[in-house]
């Protein structure tokens, strides 16, 4: 699931990394294809997901098939629907939509083209207000009705995994408690995937509004027929950025989940990771976009890298601090089967208020065979007088 995300998100970047020139149309294309055969594999893997959790006969068999021979399966699956239905529709270019490219090397006319290689319906004309960034190549895809499908049923996926594995882990607490804390992160990383794609929905569907419908190659700003709103270009680079945070969030929550039995203290590690990420790359984004308003409003961007500098430097610990608070919500702590097996044996130790030499040396002894640092087991004993302390 995580290689489909990286892949889908490597593809839905493609456009805004580079000012690709016009040969390089038919690699955009393709990285496009690959794009929505990604979509269409994670709701597929979406919605299998509950089944690895599910204790029923068929989740058991689904969970089974999909561990070995299906994962090999699935994406021929993925990319003979995408392929077939692109087929029945007239091509890859009416069914997923064509892209326009167009290239301004000063104020007039411009010239363009389409991956399809039909001409673009309108005269590329290069305005005025461009004229601080020309030269510059602008590429524009349409989105067609298999594009709307496949970009809604990732969220539909994500959902239907949510609120089932939601199901599923009300059941497991009651009955295998040891189980709860990775099932529990599984579920969050679905709702927090599903909140971050609802939003890009919910943007998508904010340009439609705008335009009227769905973007063709004909909106597109070099188009002197066509009105299109600034909204239309802020909007345009957010699509893919919260396709890549969703991902991001749900690949953090994952690999907790994976790795928490295997690597030991792997918890505080992955939460100093994340409050960490999280400080910096909101100060950074903040900072980008306050310059850059003040540059465009009075000409003063170093306004803007102060009012968001200040605040961040004053009230860096208690925003630190929110974000620890958050990040200990969504990965809270947890242990292996070895660290439990550790820590009833230290209560069992310490049961009477006295660890004995014969007590301490059982206790290493068992420390070294389940490999734990002295840092780990000070960290264990600790938890453990803690714990007794609270069930008094």
């Amino acid at each position: 699931m995580l290689m489909t995300e990286a892949l889908r998100c490597a593809t839905s970047m493609l456009f805004w990394l580079y000012s690709w020139p016009e040969a390089y149309l038919s690699f955009l294309a393709n990285a496009r294809i690959v794009y929505y055969i990604m979509s269409l594999q994670l709701f597929f893997l979406y919605v299998l997901a509950p089944s690895f959790y599910s204790r029923k006969g068929l989740g058991n068999q689904l969970s089974r098939f999909f561990s070995g021979t299906g994962l090999y399966v699935l994406p021929v699956v993925s990319i003979a629907v995408i392929v077939s239905i692109s087929v029945l529709m007239g091509g890859a270019h009416v069914a997923i939509g064509d892209i326009g490219w167009t290239y301004c090397s000063a104020v007039g006319s411009g010239t363009g083209a389409t991956a399809s290689g039909e001409s673009m319906p309108f005269s590329v004309t290069c305005p005025e207000s461009w004229n601080a960034v020309y030269p510059m190549t602008l590429s524009s895809p349409a989105i067609g009705l298999l594009s709307r499908i496949l970009l809604l049923l990732p969220t539909v996926g994500a959902i239907y995994a949510a609120f089932t594995i939601n199901k599923i882990y009300s059941r497991t607490k009651e009955d295998e408690h040891h189980k709860t804390v990775e099932i529990r992160a599984v579920q969050l990383g679905f709702f927090g995937k599903a909140v971050l794609q609802i939003t890009t929905i919910f943007m998508l569907f904010t340009l439609i509004g705008v335009l009227g419908e769905s973007p063709t190659l004909n909106t597109h700003p070099f188009n002197p027929d066509e009105q299109v709103p600034k909204v239309l270009i802020a909007i345009g680079p957010l699509l893919p950025t919260t396709v890549v945070l969703a991902a991001l969030f749900e690949g953090l929550v994952f690999t907790y989940a994976m790795v928490k039995n295997d690597v030991f203290g792997i918890d505080e590690k992955l939460r100093k990771g994340f409050t960490t990420a999280v400080f910096t790359g909101a100060f950074a984004l903040l900072f980008l976009f306050a310059t850059e308003a003040m540059e465009a409003v009075f000409d003063r961007g170093w306004i803007g890298g102060i009012l968001i500098g200040l605040p961040f430097i004053v009230l860096r610990k208690p925003i630190i601090a929110s974000l620890s608070k958050f990040s200990n919500i969504i990965m809270p702590e947890s242990f292996t089967s070895q660290e439990i097996t550790y820590i009833e044996l230290y209560k069992a130790a310490i049961s009477d208020g006295v660890v004995t030499e014969k007590e301490r040396s059982m206790l290493r002894i068992q420390a070294t065979s389940y490999g734990f640092t002295e840092a780990r087991v000070d960290f264990l004993e600790a938890f453990s007088k803690e714990s007794t302390i609270e069930e008094q």
